[in-house]
């Protein structure tokens, strides 16, 4: 009987002392939570085509498509291509806008330019689409306003049929 009693005592002190330990490492712990929610709305920028903009011309999200082309030899402006829209009627948004890439027949080209004006139609950047990095930073569109974007093409005065150019445009706002 003595052997039981030892074992139920080592028993029951080894209970106890797993509560302990549970109960100061209940302790121990802190908790924080997040509620949070993810919600789609129709604020920000947002990129638009315009009337001037090629057949084929896409939005997506937040992406662009467009295929620009020009005749050998000749120059063409597409005035009214795309626009940047402010949908915020209480907010301005400050933007920078860079090309991320561009490459292909660069020495095809004399230029080809992308050219951003304002609401008021005053040219506030003009980014070489055939210089990667080529940017304009810190700009600041109006509530509601509408920014138009012109793209001009200059080909060389004898260029290889088919030369293109790849690009890509970033724009980053807050």
């Amino acid at each position: 009987m003595n052997a039981k009693y030892k074992k139920s005592l080592k028993f029951v002190t080894l209970l106890m002392t797993a509560l302990l330990i549970a109960t100061v490492s209940a302790e121990i712990y802190n908790y924080m939570y997040i509620n949070g929610t993810g919600t789609i709305t129709t604020t920000g920028l947002r990129w638009g085509i315009g009337p001037d903009a090629p057949a084929g011309t896409t939005v997506t999200g937040p992406t662009v498509t467009v295929a620009l082309t020009t005749n050998e030899g000749n120059p063409r402006n597409y005035t009214q291509c795309l626009n940047v829209t402010n949908l915020d009627a209480a907010l301005t948004h400050s933007f920078n806008i860079t090309v991320s890439s561009s490459t292909g027949d660069v020495a095809e080209f004399t230029e080809f330019n992308l050219v951003l004006f304002d609401a008021s139609s005053s040219e506030v950047a003009v980014l070489d689409l055939l210089t990667q990095d080529s940017s304009a930073t810190l700009l600041t569109i109006g509530t509601s306003e509408v920014w138009p974007i012109l793209f001009e093409l200059i080909p060389v005065a004898s260029p290889t049929p088919d030369a293109a150019v790849t690009f890509t445009v970033t724009l980053v706002y807050v």
